[in-house]
């Protein structure tokens, strides 16, 4: 796949038009460090940029990094659908590896694309969504031999997600039902 780089401001309305964001399925705003402003300053422009985005299209996956959570409020109103907190993640580490806990080393092969074990987002089959917690431990565990952590639940586009709840909603005759959803 080529790679198609758009250069300008990633907070410009242009720039992102030009860079086509209106077919883009996802996209990935870092926290500039490059421009040498306070802590402040850069997550000030990630959240300006994640609001630009979500202006020019509601229909894209937008993950966006910031350094200080009193910001993450700020993105949540956005409608960012996922946000990465890289200074907690280091402080963590940091905390775990200096405990000698090995923690460190795990996370690392869990997030290394190199490595043969890892951590990866699998779709629930429709014969096991009303299945318990131990019974899709076991389809995964016979599927390929891996083990099953947790299952994430109200994930992805939050605009998709409401329309899909909405279009559900609207199919429910039961009035009861209709409002639980």
């Amino acid at each position: 796949a080529a790679i198609h780089f758009i250069y300008g401001d990633f907070n410009d309305e242009n720039v992102l038009l030009r860079a086509n964001i209106k077919k883009a399925h996802s996209i990935l705003v870092l926290a500039d460090e490059a421009t040498g402003g306070s802590m402040q300053e850069i997550d000030s422009r990630t959240v300006m940029t994640v609001m630009t985005i979500e202006n020019l299209t509601k229909e894209i996956y937008t993950c966006a990094e910031l350094m200080d959570a009193k910001f993450k409020p700020h993105l949540k109103i956005s409608h960012c659908d996922e946000i990465v907190m890289s200074e907690d993640f280091r402080r963590t580490l940091l905390i775990n590896a200096s405990a000698a806990t090995g923690l460190s080393h795990v996370i690392s092969t869990l997030l290394d694309v190199e490595s043969p074990t890892g951590l990866k987002i699998a779709e629930i089959p429709d014969a096991y969504k009303d299945k318990t917690f131990g019974a899709l431990q076991e389809y995964f565990l016979k599927l390929d031999d891996s083990v099953l952590i947790g299952i994430l639940e109200n994930t992805g586009n939050i605009f998709q997600r409401k329309k899909e709840a909405l279009k559900e909603a609207q199919m429910t005759p039961d009035i009861s039902k209709l409002v639980s959803n």
